[in-house]
């Protein structure tokens, strides 16, 4: 390419000054007027870079030139110093980058199946409360104290509303649950829905694994014949280039109905240049059919563009020079050895690989962000976020509400309780004397028991289990107290006629 100062850079140009420098030679270049590589026309001339080699007004060119039969009818080439093929070049679907949203993790199951997983976890939860509440084998005796107690008050259903609702959660999540089933029908009701859950995790699971490494193309051309199969996407080539030769001489009938449909289209799907042709593929709806080391090498600068399916053909690049030139065997020779000494492919990775300025590789871009697939699940982090600040808000209210209740001793426990507490003392108000106060009123009642004189024979049957209870409801702390005040007490107090 020629630069602002008037001097020329590239590939072609480094590979001419190795060439001089190895066999010593001065060089002056001459720009092609048309600035094309070269075609026939009907009268067996060529134009471009062909017709000023066949006309002998040049050396030699070092450039793109691609090495066809029809070419070395009237020219003579080099061993080749490039190996190619047609690759086809389409523009990356906007679709692609749309797609991927915060909630990608989602995405494995549709719609209907999250909203049917929804009402299978409320329907096993009522399940289990309703079918919980007709057992009653899942009832049972919190206390223990008398077995002959048959009160309902002293017996319990674990399978609330909420701990149903937890117990299916639980099982959904593969965590298990502190609630546990009891009875058959209940149990019954447990093992189908750990073997529903089961399938549909393991299903979710490989459905997502699918979805974050395997990168779906937005596309659906994906080879020359899905390219000749299809009336949306135009397509064509370079005018009076290789590859429009490649078409119209080709003999193989998908070949022949691509260049026939190119032929006939209206507008020209031909380009004057590969820039013309790179921006009506970026434009949309458009594919260029061009050699593929270009193609690589205007990929590794736009991230816009892809290369679809494999090479249509494989030829090379080579060194042109007239017909029956001496320079041939010569430069046949150099390009052996520049190619032993791997200088060839130095030259290749530095204007393919190596960027200059502020472009940054494709390729580059993708070795640095491995990780590109957590953009997907973003969002699982958002709904943990918002799942803990629930909580935190729940459990704020839940201390609200028991501390609404005057006689609650539950609330000195947490951390609200106990931050209140230490303020108390600090400041010198006592925030434990209404508990204290409540405690010694038991125990004064205790110290002065009131049993009924009807009841003389199982009066002191009847303390014992009533103290019992008691101490049960008090704090472990407090219970060495209560057993200090019961210590003293005569039994023949708690027999009146004694």
């Amino acid at each position: 390419m020629k630069k602002s100062d008037g001097k020329y850079e590239g590939f072609c140009i480094d590979l001419l000054e190795e060439m001089a420098k190895d066999l010593e030679f001065n060089y002056t270049i001459v720009e092609v007027v048309d600035g094309t590589y070269g075609i026939e026309d009907e009268s067996g001339r060529w134009n471009g870079i062909i017709g000023v080699l066949q006309r002998h007004e040049a050396d030699l060119s070092i450039s793109a030139v691609t090495i066809t039969y029809s070419r070395v009818e009237v020219i003579d080439f080099t061993l080749p110093f490039m190996h190619l093929g047609i690759s086809i070049l389409l523009a990356k679907s906007t679709e692609e980058s749309s797609k991927t949203s915060l909630f990608t993790f989602l995405e494995p199951l549709s719609l209907t199946v999250w909203i049917c997983l929804a009402g299978a976890y409320l329907s096993v939860s009522f399940s289990m409360w309703l079918l919980a509440r007709f057992s009653p084998y899942e009832w049972y005796d919190m206390d223990k104290v008398d077995e002959r107690d048959k009160s309902i008050l002293k017996h319990k259903n674990q399978f609330t509303m909420l701990n149903s609702l937890w117990f299916a959660v639980g099982s959904l999540m593969q965590q298990g649950s502190d609630v546990i089933p009891r009875a058959a029908a209940t149990r019954i009701v447990a093992v189908i829905w750990w073997m529903f859950t089961q399938i549909l995790i393991s299903s979710y699971t490989a459905q997502l694994a699918a979805f974050l490494t395997v990168e779906r193309m937005a596309t659906p051309i994906e080879s020359s014949a899905d390219l000749a199969n299809q009336q949306k996407i135009k397509y064509g080539t370079l005018k009076s280039g290789s590859t429009m030769d490649f078409f119209r001489e080709s003999k193989i009938p998908i070949y022949e109905r691509m260049w026939a449909i190119m032929e006939s289209s209206s507008p020209s799907v031909f380009v004057n240049s590969s820039k013309e042709g790179i921006a009506r593929v970026k434009a949309g709806n458009y594919a260029y059919m061009m050699e593929s080391t270009m193609l690589e090498y205007y990929m590794e600068r736009d991230c816009q563009l892809q290369s679809i399916g494999g090479l249509l053909d494989s030829k090379g690049y080579g060194i042109a020079l007239p017909k029956g030139s001496p320079l041939r065997d010569i430069m046949s020779r150099a390009v052996l050895r520049l190619q032993e000494r791997t200088i060839l492919e130095a030259l290749k990775n530095k204007w393919w690989k190596d960027m200059k300025g502020d472009h940054h590789p494709c390729s580059a871009q993708v070795e640095n962000n491995p990780t590109s697939s957590l953009q997907s699940v973003y969002g699982i982090f958002y709904v943990l976020a918002t799942g803990l600040i629930v909580a935190l808000l729940m459990a704020i209210g839940e201390y609200c509400i028991e501390s609404r209740r005057g006689d609650s001793f539950r609330t000195q426990f947490t951390l609200f309780g106990q931050i209140s507490e230490w303020w108390g003392s600090c400041t010198g108000k006592g925030g434990n004397k209404k508990r204290s106060k409540l405690i010694n009123i038991h125990l004064d009642s205790i110290a002065n028991p009131r049993i009924d004189s009807t009841r003389r024979g199982v009066g002191s049957l009847m303390m014992g289990e009533e103290l019992r209870r008691l101490s049960r409801l008090m704090p472990f702390a407090d219970e060495s107290l209560l057993q200090s005040r019961l210590r003293p007490l005569d039994p023949s107090r708690l027999n009146p006629e004694s």
